[in-house]
């Protein structure tokens, strides 16, 4: 899972598709949704590209394998989405182990080792493999805490002297979709900023992404509802100086079949 946050903090909005769009198609089981555009999924770009969509494999019910991936682009504050690179899952007892390789057979990869509980992560430690065996120090760690059988707490901690963590907290409503989400970033003790996000105009429809909650931080958000939430406002608030909150907003108006489920990979005229 990326650690950089920028479609969180980004300043956007869009749309999948007009609301009023259907498709009559009936699409593959939501649990083993096999395609999905980029722009329906993380929001990016003016409208589903034909190029750019993630590929899901599957085996005895588990996510095994994911291809496309973003990475940085240099010196810019947006990732860019590639659509080669491949994302493994290994399960192993009480452990799943994500290993995302780079493009162009470039040695090396950077692997998420999430210790779990009933299927839902407790704990997850990251490292850089080098030549297949050697494994670099634990460059960070999460730790995940649950109340009444939801995420209510992410504790995030980087590795190193700068004494970098974030904590997340989440809260629901009665229906257990997700509707506000506290992000503040503490550096050396101290807490430094604060964003709140809050999640409105939620569908009747099944997630799609309960299946797709390790591969990336949107996806990990969006497997925590229920439903599917079409509107998400967030505020970034410095706590140590004397800066205006910035504000964003993303809306999502998804496409759906004619049983009322998401559709998040159609045919692009």
């Amino acid at each position: 899972m990326k650690k950089l946050l920028y479609l969180s903090l980004g300043l956007s909005l869009f749309s999948c598709s007009s609301s009023d769009d259907t498709i009559e198609d009936t699409p593959s089981p939501i649990e083993h949704m096999e395609k999905a555009y980029v722009y329906c999924t993380d929001g990016i770009g003016a409208g589903p590209s034909p190029q750019d969509y993630y590929e899901f494999t599957y085996e005895n019910g588990n996510l095994t394998k994911v291809k496309g991936r973003f990475y940085p682009v240099f010196m810019q504050m947006f990732d860019r989405f590639f659509s080669e690179p491949i994302t493994k899952l290994i399960y192993s007892d009480n452990t799943v182990r994500v290993r995302e390789f780079e493009l162009g057979g470039i040695p090396g990869y950077d692997e998420y080792r999430y210790t779990m509980n009933n299927n839902r992560p407790v704990k997850q430690e990251s490292y850089h493999v080098k030549n297949g065996t050697a494994r670099s120090a634990v460059t960070d760690t999460k730790t995940y805490t649950y109340e009444q059988d939801k995420l209510k707490n992410v504790h995030w901690k980087l590795a190193g002297s700068g004494d970098y963590e974030y904590i997340t907290t989440y809260y629901y409503d009665n229906n257990n979709n997700l509707t506000k989400s506290e992000y503040l970033e503490r550096i050396k003790g101290v807490d430094n900023k604060m964003t709140t996000s809050i999640y409105s105009d939620f569908d009747t429809a099944s997630n799609p992404f309960k299946k797709l909650f390790l591969i990336n931080n949107t996806f990990f958000e969006k497997s925590l509802s229920v439903n599917n939430f079409r509107k998400k406002e967030t505020t970034v608030v410095n706590l140590i100086d004397n800066i205006p909150p910035k504000t964003s907003t993303k809306i999502w108006n998804y496409k759906y079949d004619v049983n009322g489920q998401v559709l998040l990979y159609f045919p692009v005229p």
